[in-house]
């Protein structure tokens, strides 16, 4: 909660084996799949266990303060993390996520995409996005997030650090150009909300579901169908 560790994150896609990873021999982060592009129970059992597993190897005790949603479940015989659920309709002030971590997170991504949209329509050409992409953008994204943002957000969630983080603790707004880089793809004549408006474009995306015998059946059901995940996966945003 002072910043100073970062968990390596998990993308969570609709196809176990894209195209565009076919040849890819080192992915930065955890890769995972299922029709929804959602989590789910057992990828986040496989996610708590393999951190578990971790943390024992290092003779860690560590408390994992999560919210509260359906794929959240609990999970036996973890050795080194006690996993503490937040009460229900609390996250927004209690989880230091929700604190401005993520917004800081979406809105250094939002800043390397409009970057390369920006050189794409320099170049008169159409921008594609495949996962393999999208995997690097998360991966530089969160390592630029700072020790400072993350201290302050755990500090306003009212989790204190020891004093002599105190320092680290002030004023965590990091001004992302996000304003500036709009602009400049709006007088190439490319339609994008405002800053405002981009950087929340998807605050209300679904990210899991009810735990639903259809939606259980469909996930199986998808991940045992043959030749899925030769889908094109990439994402094409033409610079008009």
């Amino acid at each position: 909660m002072n910043g100073s560790e970062k968990i390596i994150p998990l993308v969570i896609g609709k196809f176990l084996k894209p195209r565009c990873m076919k040849n890819c021999k080192y992915l930065p982060l955890f890769y995972d799949a299922n029709s929804k592009a959602w989590m789910t129970a057992d990828i986040w059992e496989k996610t708590l266990r393999r951190w578990d597993l971790n943390f024992s190897k290092q003779k860690r005790k560590v408390a994992l303060i999560a919210d509260n949603c359906t794929t959240h479940c609990t999970v036996d015989d973890l050795k080194s993390i006690e996993l503490v659920l937040l009460p229900s309709s609390s996250t927004f002030v209690l989880q230091p996520l929700d604190q401005g971590i993520i917004q800081n997170f979406k809105a250094t991504y939002r800043k390397l995409l409009l970057q390369d949209m920006i050189s794409a329509t320099d170049r008169k050409e159409r921008l594609q996005v495949p996962v393999l992409n999208v995997v690097f953008y998360i991966d530089q994204s969160w390592n630029m997030v700072s020790q400072k943002t993350i201290a302050n957000c755990f500090r306003h969630a009212g989790f204190h650090s020891s004093p002599e983080y105190e320092e680290l603790l002030e004023d965590a707004d990091e001004n992302l150009p996000l304003a500036e880089l709009a602009e400049k793809l709006q007088n190439r004549r490319y339609a994008i909300p405002v800053e405002n408006l981009y950087a929340k474009i998807d605050e209300d995306l679904a990210t899991n579901s009810e735990a639903l015998i259809q939606v259980i059946v469909s996930n199986v059901l998808n991940l045992n169908a043959g030749g899925s995940d030769d889908e094109d996966d990439s994402i094409n945003i033409r610079c008009a």
